[in-house]
């Protein structure tokens, strides 16, 4: 496996030069770094490193720090070689420089892995002491399209994998973190559970054993519950967290978004019992101060405690839609490593090719496309169309009742008209696009 990860790691440096193995991994280990215990972190910011920055790197890092909280650095989904060159000559090393400065929070920094280069993001930013990487081959293949196969991504990110290997070895530990779609826009759960679990098998056939399971929730309280309950049982043989991200609906403006999102997310992960959530995103679009995040990052934790003594009973009345994501998600994994005689990789690629794997609203030509869903009358996601996906009679009839009962309420059929109704519900900041 290392022969292999040389071969491919001498390749890269040819077209850009990476740290060198033998003298960052002493240094990184005179750091003693580590990644955040279990009551460390437990809220995240994600902060982009190309944002029109409405403070210095250093006052966030600064902010954050106090505020215990976890920061998940993102860069732009298109690199290149004089991208890669201002992040090593700029925010990493800052980040370097400070490293020393923040040695009791720096465990609590990760990078969200985007683009046509993750290998050498990866490489970067371990050096700088960041090692929570985010990202998997099946998000990034059906983020980018057709300008790469699924067999490139798997490689890049086999690569990224044997990395953190490597730095597992040599005492530094690192946590993959894979969240199977970038932006899983009306992705029933069931579908989304299983997109993450196969990105974390194939990270743990690597030889990673930290793996953080991250979910985005779809708006939908009792489900997104669900599924966070459903993504901590089907893996609750390993040591994994569960991770909530942000609600990505309800494309509301100004300061009213941020909050929205905040408490939302907040409330979705306390009750779902999510190891961490992401309550606050820093960009170019949502230029936000310190001060600013730091106000969300309060709300976001008195929600939470105002959530907990709630916990088990919205988890028990969510108990069913749980054991159905279980169980949709369980069939379309067995099917994948039935068609791969128990391996991932190759069970996902002919998967993809018959269409038991399959995404709703998916770029064309990377899968059969087939799958379509909408939400039934209380906002859930349903699948309207199940295409070639292996799921159980019983449950395509569930699914289909839920959206017939909506549309005998909005006096239509069920149909793509619903699902194309939601979708602008989101520009409204509501879940469900009702006919008037």
């Amino acid at each position: 496996m290392l022969v292999a990860f040389d071969q491919k790691r001498d390749q890269l440096k040819a077209h850009f030069p990476l740290p060198v193995l033998s003298e960052t991994i002493p240094w990184l280990k005179e750091q003693e770094l580590g990644l955040p215990d279990v009551e460390q972190g437990l809220l995240r910011v994600r902060l982009s490193l190309m944002a029109e920055a409405a403070a210095k790197l250093e006052d966030y890092l600064a902010c954050l720090s106090q505020n215990d909280a976890f920061i998940m650095f993102a860069v732009p989904s298109v690199m290149d070689k004089q991208i890669l060159t201002w992040l090593q000559a700029e925010p990493l090393s800052v980040l370097r420089s400070l490293l020393p400065k923040h040695l009791d929070v720096v465990g609590r920094w990760g990078i969200q892995l985007q683009g046509d280069l993750p290998e050498v993001q990866a490489e970067l930013f371990a050096a700088a002491g960041v090692f929570t990487w985010q990202g998997g081959p099946l998000e990034e293949y059906f983020a980018a399209g057709q300008t790469r196969t699924l067999s490139d991504y798997l490689g890049k990110y086999a690569y990224i994998d044997k990395l953190a290997h490597v730095y597992s070895r040599a005492g530094i530990q690192v946590c993959r973190e894979v969240r199977g779609l970038r932006t899983p826009t009306l992705v029933p759960p069931s579908l989304l559970v299983a997109l993450i679990l196969l990105e974390a098998r194939l990270v743990n056939n690597h030889g990673v054993k930290t793996v953080g399971l991250a979910y985005t929730p779809s708006g939908h309280l009792l489900q997104d519950v669900a599924a966070l309950g459903a993504l901590a049982a089907l893996t609750s043989e390993f040591p994994w967290e569960v991770i909530c991200l942000p609600w990505t609906g309800g494309s509301l403006l100004g300061s009213r978004n941020s909050s929205t999102v905040a408490a939302w997310t907040a409330i979705t992960s306390a009750l779902g019992f999510g190891r961490r959530s992401e309550v606050a995103v820093v960009d170019r679009d949502q230029p936000l101060k310190p001060e600013q995040v730091c106000c969300l990052l309060d709300l976001a934790q008195g929600l939470m405690d105002l959530s907990t003594d709630q916990r088990k009973a919205i988890v028990a009345a969510a108990r069913w839609e749980e054991e159905q994501i279980k169980k949709e998600a369980q069939a379309i994994i067995d099917r994948v490593l039935e068609l791969g005689q128990g391996e991932v990789a190759p069970g996902l690629e002919r998967a993809l090719a018959e269409g038991s794997l399959d995404i709703p609203l998916a770029p064309g030509g990377i899968c059969r496309g087939q799958v379509l869903s909408a939400r039934d009358a209380t906002g859930a996601v349903r699948f309207l169309d199940c295409g070639a996906l292996p799921l159980a009679q019983e449950s395509k009839e569930y699914h289909w009742q839920l959206l017939e009962e909506r549309a005998a309420v909005e006096g239509r059929e069920p149909g793509v008209s619903m699902a194309i109704d939601d979708i602008y519900a989101f520009s409204k900041g509501c879940l469900v696009g009702r006919t008037k």
